[in-house]
Parts: structure tokens; sequence; C-alpha cells
């Protein structure tokens, strides 16, 4: 059988991230001092199991931890990943408006990196802002769910969906920790009849954070949806790579 290649990429964030309520309207330094070193080692732990495996990929990364940890940033790019933008601070970027004051924010990660793929928080984009991620240098986007079937190149940037089955996003980091190992089930199926999986994992499923408030328990019990994040990921992830092949995304565009 012909071997598929598979697309699964990094999300590269804070976990304090403005998906938690109790995070928002912190400043960049109090978001580094709450991290506490977290992106750093779990971006080295990512970093270890991929060499082990001999696996490139591609790390979507908020642009804001390029001035936090320059140094992690420049050896995921150094040891041949491929290095995609994620906003400067993980930011709503649903306005034109946002999404231009992200990129601004961003202009010594971009003009160091020269990232072509961009994928928006919680994977919420409007397609008529393609033309703006076109305008600085991207070449496609991963903000959306859906079939591979239905990539599409829009304003002259390819349109990547992260794969959804009869509209369930099977690709999502939240699948991977509802799912575990299982999830392979849905890349043997897809591999079977030759269609790659696109999907995505963030630093802080694969590497828990040892900070007690992550989430909140109030927040747990208001949104227990989100149970599945907090659950361990490092070996679902590790199984994945070992047993199927993937490949930077980067490398769909033509």
């Amino acid at each position: 059988m012909k071997t598929v290649l598979n697309y699964i990429s990094i999300d590269l964030e804070s976990w304090a991230s403005p998906n938690l309520p109790e995070y928002i309207g912190l400043t960049s330094p109090e978001k580094k001092a709450l991290d506490n070193g977290h992106i750093k080692a779990s971006a080295l732990q990512i970093l270890k199991l991929l060499k082990k495996h001999n696996v490139k990929l591609t790390f979507f990364i908020v642009g804001q931890l390029y001035d936090w940890y320059p140094e992690i940033v420049e050896r995921i790019a150094s040891e041949g990943h491929e290095i995609g933008y994620h906003t400067h601070s993980h930011d709503d970027v649903t306005s034109k408006v946002n999404l231009l004051h992200s990129l601004q924010q961003s202009k010594k990660f971009i003009q160091r990196f020269k990232p072509i793929g961009f994928r928006a928080p919680r994977i919420s984009f409007q397609n008529n802002h393609l033309h703006v991620l076109k305008n600085y240098g991207f070449k496609y986007d991963s903000s959306s769910y859906g079939p591979f079937s239905k990539k599409r190149k829009i304003d002259g940037v390819l349109e990547i969906p992260v794969t959804s089955i009869s509209k369930v996003p099977m690709g999502s980091g939240y699948f991977m920790g509802a799912l575990g190992k299982n999830i392979e089930f849905v890349y043997r199926n897809l591999n079977n009849k030759e269609i790659p999986v696109i999907s995505f994992i963030h630093n802080w499923q694969i590497l828990r954070p040892k900070n007690p408030t992550f989430p909140s328990t109030g927040y747990v019990l208001s949104h227990p949806f989100y149970i599945p994040y907090l659950l361990n990921c490092h070996d679902t992830f590790e199984y994945l790579i070992s047993r199927f092949s993937f490949t930077k995304m980067k490398n769909l565009v033509k």
C-alpha cells in the first residue's frame, strides 16, 4: 500500500493564553512570568521526541514567544522544522483591524523567519481576510475544519482545512485528548483511502504545566467540555509519530 504523508502540527503557545478568562488583560511580562519557563520545557521535550523518531513538522508559533525565548524558536528552525505563525499573542483575528495589529506587532518574528503558513487561534478566521495574509508573504492558511478534498486557493492563499469527518473536528487537539491512542483509527481509516490527516496539538497538551491554577476549578466546572484538554497527550503524540508518516505542511503548497 502506498505510504500516505500526514500533517500534524504543533501550536506553540503559552498555557496562559486568552482562552482562559483569568489571563485576559495580562501584559506580556506578566504572562511570561506566569508561564514560568513552560514554553522552553515543552518545546525541548517535543524536539526531543521528534529527533528520536526522525520527524520534521510544522510549528505554528505565537510571535510573542520570539520576544520571550528567541533561542527556542531559533532552535526549532535550526533542527529543520517549519516555522508557521499563530498570531502575535494568541489574538482574536476575526476582524481585519485585529489581524493587521497582530501582524504589525510580530514584525521582528515575520522578518526573521518569513513564515508562509498561518493558523488562527481557535480555528476562527474570515476568508475575506486572506488577501491580508498574502500581502505579508503567507502562502497557506489552516484556520478551518473540513475534509482534505476541500482545500482550495482563495485570493492567492491555499486554504488547508484541519481534518473533520461528518463535521466532527477529528484533527483537533481536543479529540487527541479525548480519544488518546484510539485516534489511530482515524489515521488508519483515512490513510487506507490514501487521504492524509491534517491535525494539530498544543505544546501544553504534550507537557502539562505544573502551575496548579491551570485552569481554575471554577472554569472547569462551568466548561466541562474543556476536560479533554487536561489529559496528558505525550504518549499519544509519540505513538502517532512512531507509527505513521508525517511531514511539514509547507510541502502541500505547490
